[in-house]
């Protein structure tokens, strides 16, 4: 896989527009695809890094975005709050919501965060976990209820 390091490092920078950060991003990557080939058996290596490069260039855009996006509404927010009890209740949520998550059978928190924050789709995470699209379905399904749930006894 090592074969691929230079091409992918040239991809990156040219994704993210940094080279520091783009060496961060394909050591990630390749963090990743090794933890994964442990588990399953890659056919294409070099297509796969590909894939877990541009999704992590893509995810780490959208946390620039959202980070200068809640960096800007803070300081507009700090600006004209007329209620700062909003921001504790709001930090309380997060804090339940993360708790929640934390407390999740061991494979539906996988299933949870590979989809909701990774951004794999069912399919690669069935490749991933070696159970069916159908199974992983029912393992999202079921934390999410099960967080909702578990939001709502707490009043969120």
């Amino acid at each position: 896989m090592l074969k691929y390091y230079n091409e992918l490092l040239y991809f990156a920078q040219k994704l993210i527009g940094n080279k520091d950060e783009a060496r961060d991003l394909i050591q990630e990557t390749y963090s990743r695809a090794i933890a994964i080939k442990e588990k399953i058996n890659i056919a294409n290596e070099r297509a796969y890094l590909y894939k877990i490069a541009k999704n992590l260039a893509i995810k780490e855009s959208l946390e620039k975005q959202k980070l200068e996006r809640v960096a800007f509404e803070e300081q507009i927010h700090f600006q004209a709050s007329e209620h700062p009890e909003e921001l504790l209740i709001q930090e309380e949520q997060e804090v339940a919501f993360m708790s929640i998550v934390n407390d999740l059978p061991a494979r539906a928190k996988e299933a949870f965060i590979l989809h909701t924050v990774d951004g794999y789709t069912r399919k690669e995470i069935a490749r991933m976990m070696a159970i069916t699209p159908n199974a992983v379905e029912k393992l999202i399904k079921r934390a999410t209820i099960t967080i909702e749930e578990e939001l709502a006894k707490r009043g969120f």
